[in-house]
């Protein structure tokens, strides 16, 4: 997720300025790059989204965009994250503030990148993968926020 934005910067940034230069004969400005990541950021960066990846098969059987919605236990769950309604409209409202409806958290939970971005909160910045409690154990979930924390 973040390698691929990451990657895709250079490139969008060099295509505009190749645009601009052709759109007149005002000599093309050179916009400021923020440098890429570092080898240990893009290694921490990948392990992170690698962790997330696992917990979402663990969870559902597979990760990314579904073609259709995910229900667990008789529809308690749902999204390849396992959130329940009212968990993922409590940890919205606390990462950004953003007050969901009940409708509008069944369609964020089947959404992967915003259920991903909501467990990478819980994971990484709040240290909460009891949430998951069962994968957690099987994939070792302190275990692997210990080594990511080490590199």
């Amino acid at each position: 997720m973040i390698a691929l934005r990451a990657a895709t910067l250079p490139f969008l940034v060099a295509a505009s300025l190749a645009v601009a230069g052709c759109a007149g004969s005002k000599p093309a400005e050179v916009a400021a790059v923020a440098p890429g990541l570092t080898p240990r950021e893009q290694e921490l960066a990948d392990r992170k989204e690698q962790l997330l990846q696992q917990l979402a098969t663990c969870e559902s059987g597979s990760w990314g965009p579904s073609a259709r919605p995910i229900y667990g236990s008789r529809g308690a769950y749902h999204g390849r994250f396992q959130f329940t309604l009212r968990t993922f409209i409590t940890y919205t409202r606390m990462r950004d503030g953003t007050v969901l409806t009940m409708k509008e958290a069944a369609e964020y939970t089947q959404d992967y990148e915003k259920a991903a971005s909501l467990t990478w909160y819980m994971i990484y910045e709040l240290q909460e993968p009891w949430h998951w409690p069962l994968c957690s154990r099987k994939l070792g979930i302190p275990a692997q926020l210990k080594r990511i924390k080490e590199i």
